[in-house]
């Protein structure tokens, strides 16, 4: 594809580590002129992810979540971000069936995933922990009224905080006029005009090789959910950080990962999750009732993808 006389190959980024993974952000510019203020643009697109990280991490107990953790039954005047994650989070547990639970928090500290993952081969499984009912709505547990939250049970909204604070970065970019830019936090994406050549965003799904499958992305989220980096072992059994509230203790090794292509990085974060720990014959049939575009890698090869991701493919030939 030629290049468009609007791309002048000129791009702008920032990279930092952050809610503990790789960040990356670009912004093409077609005025080199424009360096400066793109470059003031990044630097005030980090500070807003050092504020998420501040609300929401739970390795720090001054986290504005884990204060509220800390008082369960009491309610709390919480921040925007903080409401609006919890809105989100009832939203997509409804959507999911369940599948989708923040009330996971102590599933995950129980199996050693009570620190930061860099120091997670030092926890040891924890030989107590308070048994949830997920049957319970999570309605119960999680109260919203008038700009304050209630937790009944303690919460962790880790599994879409990642996918929240890429669609916020996107809204603040687009705000500030830039059309054309890229939003990575750890491999959940979103993709806005074009990249520097003029050409729509490619990119490759990590575990396949990119000459067998290419997307092709504009005005997307792309999120992966998988265990290729987040696994461990403690007292030889195998634990990875993404739990299924239907069956906690039960960990399946049958997928590597899974891909969504979505309007918003928080709703392919979610449904990504979501179809992993449902496992693929269930993940299958629930991407084809819903139409989700999706890509489900087994763990041991090959891949299987929905008839909605497919539209996205940069050369559906090879894939056939």
């Amino acid at each position: 594809m030629g290049m468009d006389n609007e791309f002048l190959a000129a791009v702008v980024r920032r990279q930092f580590k952050k809610f503990g993974t790789e960040i990356d952000f670009q912004i093409v510019i077609a005025d080199k002129r424009k360096i400066v203020e793109a470059e003031k643009d990044l630097e005030q697109a980090e500070r807003k992810c050092d504020e998420i990280e501040k609300i929401f991490s739970r390795f720090d107990t001054e986290s504005e979540l884990m204060k509220i953790n800390s008082q369960l039954g009491v309610s709390w005047p919480a921040s925007t971000q903080l409401v609006e994650i919890a809105k989100l989070a009832l939203s997509y547990n409804q959507e999911t069936e369940g599948y989708f639970d923040p009330r996971i928090i102590g599933e995950l500290e129980a199996t050693g995933y009570n620190c930061d993952f860099e120091r997670i081969k030092e926890a040891k499984i924890s030989a107590a922990k308070k048994v949830i009912n997920f049957e319970r709505a999570l309605s119960e547990d999680l109260i919203i009224k008038e700009g304050t939250l209630t937790f009944k049970e303690r919460m962790d909204f880790t599994g879409i905080v990642k996918g929240y604070a890429v669609d916020q970065i996107a809204k603040f970019f687009k705000a500030c006029g830039w059309k054309n830019f890229l939003v990575d936090c750890g491999g959940d994406m979103f993709f806005s005009g074009k990249d520097q050549k003029g050409n729509p965003w490619y990119i490759d799904i990590e575990g396949i090789a990119y000459q067998n499958l290419m997307l092709e992305l504009q005005e997307k989220a792309i999120a992966t959910s998988g265990i290729g980096k987040r696994k461990w072992e403690i007292a030889g059994k195998r634990f990875h950080h993404l739990v299924n509230p239907k069956a906690c203790g039960q960990y399946c090794f049958d997928l590597k990962a899974v891909t969504v292509v979505a309007d918003s990085a928080a709703e392919a974060d979610v449904w990504a999750k979501t179809l992993f720990v449902m496992g693929a014959s269930a993940a299958k049939s629930l991407a084809q009732e819903k139409e989700l575009a999706c890509a489900i890698l087994a763990y041991r090869g090959g891949v299987w993808v929905s008839t909605e991701f497919k539209k996205y493919l940069h050369n559906p030939k090879n894939n056939e």
